[in-house]
């Protein structure tokens, strides 16, 4: 006997918020919140598989959590992640970032199938339509590499994708690899759109207006839509003729996300404002107009990734996902040691653009530019400075004047080297989520810099002028007595502890 279901649609939002630990739910049809769920700090990237069930990134705490159809967090991973992840539900894979590597887990055991290594800053993926391939994009080496999903072996490498890309989106056809470009933070660049055909490996680019910052991108067969996070605006483009047709202001002027609805009738929109207010746009893509706005009444509020779910039938499983027994692990008591933990991390890119060095030549001396030497970032003690977030105690804005010292090598017309010294100057100002520890705990503050020449270096008279390009690292680090679990199974130890 057939059992009945309800046919009605049934639309639902579901909202992650950088500035809490939780995830609105949000009734689509009233525009009201159901609930909110919490899943852990900064929930980032969420992820909808064809059952209406919802994954939620949370870099802060390495989780990702699965809230299913009637809002329960019926189950958590430890998985150490940098927010982005992307679900391969047919095959229970799950792909999570956590920027120096790719772990793949099956969804139904937790069980780790494979790492892919060799990212500096890995930061968005993409699956073709097969999930036969893995498309990583490093915003540091600025280039994008494919894998083979089932052995996880390197397939393809393009370079030179961008300026400083942020985001990849597939086309519907799947030819062609859509990149959102930032920009510069100094100079005269202004962000655009890279358009790699993955058949060629040929590059073109959407520009746009200076001080465009393209930061988010989704769309259809016709149509694609880029978060212009500089002008405060969604850019409306048209595929096929690679042109800017429309654009569309937003209710605050900082866009985070947006993600086009599964009907393609409507285009969902996060935003906020330096005031500490968060909304959510609903916009008539027929139209390009905004319908209606939600508001989230909290302060301090960072409405980021959208997840969309589309009911019309009802789903009589309580539980999607189940862990096999036979894939358990069965753990025996472990050792206790004293271990430094790192409890929160905080990483930024930062472009030092016409870097200028003057150099003492005599009228006779040329000299030729061998090699650039990058060391560690070097803080300076007394520009320190701690600050707890208000109503957000569990947080703390660490903000600090730093350089990093390089070396330019060179030699004259007599092959005889020289060695100048310099420095590159910056200020950093990082949030670090500290949870119940407090200073007097002993938490350290630990930073860290990866630099590299993102031009060549010119030599012109007396001055040498390069571009730089440096990722610096802020890590909040305790001293924790952790138990390490042994495993009978596999005989090796098994740990969750980040390690300085």
């Amino acid at each position: 006997m057939e059992s009945l279901v309800n046919v009605s649609k049934k639309i639902i939002y579901y909202v992650s918020n950088l500035g809490a630990d939780k995830v609105s739910i949000i009734d689509g049809n009233s525009y009201s919140v159901i609930k909110e769920v919490e899943v852990g700090s900064r929930p980032q990237d969420i992820v909808v598989d064809e059952k209406n069930n919802v994954y939620i990134a949370t870099d802060r705490n390495s989780k990702v959590t699965l809230i299913d159809h009637l809002y329960n967090t019926n189950k958590t991973w430890s998985m150490p992640n940098n927010g982005s992840i992307k679900l391969d539900s047919i095959s229970q894979k799950i792909y999570v970032c956590n920027t120096e590597e790719i772990c793949i887990y099956n969804i139904s055991s937790g069980e780790i199938l494979g790492r892919i290594t060799g990212f500096i800053a890995a930061d968005s993926m993409e699956l073709d339509k097969s999930r036969k391939k893995l498309f990583v994009l490093d915003i540091f080496q600025n280039e994008i590499k494919v894998y083979d999903t089932t052995d996880f072996k390197l397939i393809k490498e393009y370079k030179e994708v961008g300026n400083t890309p942020s985001y990849i989106f597939m086309g519907e056809n799947e030819r062609y690899l859509y990149i959102s470009n930032k920009g510069l933070n100094r100079g005269s660049y202004s962000g655009n759109i890279s358009i790699l055909d993955l058949e060629t490996g040929k590059i073109s680019y959407i520009n746009f207006q200076e001080g465009s910052s393209i930061i988010d991108l989704d769309g259809n067969e016709n149509f694609l839509y880029a978060a212009n996070n500089g002008l405060h605006r969604i850019e409306v483009i048209d595929i096929i003729n690679k042109k800017c047709i429309a654009s569309i202001s937003t209710t605050l002027p900082e866009l985070q996300r947006i993600r086009l609805s599964p009907d393609e009738k409507l285009l969902l929109v996060t935003s906020k404002n330096s005031e500490g207010k968060g909304v959510l746009d609903r916009i008539d893509i027929s139209k390009n107009v905004i319908l209606d706005t939600f508001i989230f009444n909290e302060k301090n509020i960072v409405p980021y990734d959208i997840g969309i779910v589309i009911e019309n039938k009802k789903i009589e499983e309580k539980n999607c996902i189940s862990m096999n027994s036979n894939n358990k692990l069965q753990y025996e008591k472990g050792s206790t040691i004293l271990a430094r933990k790192v409890i929160s991390t905080y990483k930024e890119k930062i472009n030092f653009t016409q870097v200028c060095m003057e150099i003492s030549l005599k009228d006779d001396e040329s000299l030729r530019i061998e090699d650039i030497i990058f060391e560690n970032c070097n803080v300076i003690e007394e520009s320190k400075s701690r600050k707890i977030l208000e109503s957000k105690e569990k947080y703390l804005i660490l903000e600090y004047d730093f350089y990093i010292p390089y070396y330019i090598k060179c030699k004259n017309q007599n092959e005889e080297k020289y060695i100048i010294e310099g420095k590159l100057k910056g200020k950093q100002k990082a949030r670090l989520y500290v949870s119940d520890y407090k200073e007097g705990n002993g938490v350290e503050y630990v930073v860290k810099s990866l630099t590299k020449l993102i031009s060549s270096p010119i030599k012109k008279d007396n001055l040498i002028t390069f571009d730089v390009s440096s990722i610096i690292s802020t890590y909040a680090i305790i001293e924790d007595l952790v138990v390490i679990p042994f495993c009978n199974r596999c005989m090796e130890f098994k740990g969750d502890i980040s390690y300085e």
